[in-house]
């Protein structure tokens, strides 16, 4: 989906982290417990991966797409704990927002998507809404369409 790089030196003898900022956007951001609020998305290559990190007062909540070997979304609830694995990914076009794991974290990205439209090609071109199941490794298990999201959480919940 996402890929690029730019250079930050880590010192003491650590390898070298390629980083390049690409863009930084005020929009707003949601959790079950608030519903809307500004958020300050950075996205950033580093490395192999893309990050996007989302602030909000002095919290900082972090996902990224890795591509290789295979697509995979990992996110962390701050910057001293670990990347681990999502469950599911959400992306509703219509509002712009994008979810990850049950809507326990949602973002107005209207850039992250113009992208996911232009290099799905046609493929998603006139969707509304695109949803993702990951397996315990991170790779995408499942993926839905539009109403085919509504019938396979039916399914799940059955």
């Amino acid at each position: 989906m996402l890929t690029a790089l730019l250079a930050l030196c880590s010192g003491l003898g650590a390898p070298a982290v390629f980083a390049q900022e690409l863009y930084v956007i005020n929009t707003t951001c949601s959790t079950p417990n608030s519903p809307n609020f500004s958020c300050q998305v950075q996205a950033i290559d580093v490395d192999d991966s893309t990050e996007y990190r989302h602030r909000f007062g002095s919290r900082t909540v972090s996902y990224r797409v890795i591509e290789d070997p295979y697509v995979r979304i990992e996110g962390r609830a701050s910057n001293s704990e670990a990347w681990t694995s999502v469950k599911n990914a959400t992306i509703n076009f219509k509002t712009e927002q994008l979810c990850f794991n049950n809507k326990a974290f949602c973002v107005n990205n209207p850039t992250f998507l113009a992208d996911v439209l232009i290099q799905g090609g046609h493929a998603i071109q006139g969707r509304t809404r695109i949803g993702m199941a990951f397996a315990d490794n991170g790779r995408v298990d499942v993926t839905c369409f539009d109403q085919g999201c509504d019938r396979l959480m039916e399914a799940i919940q059955k």
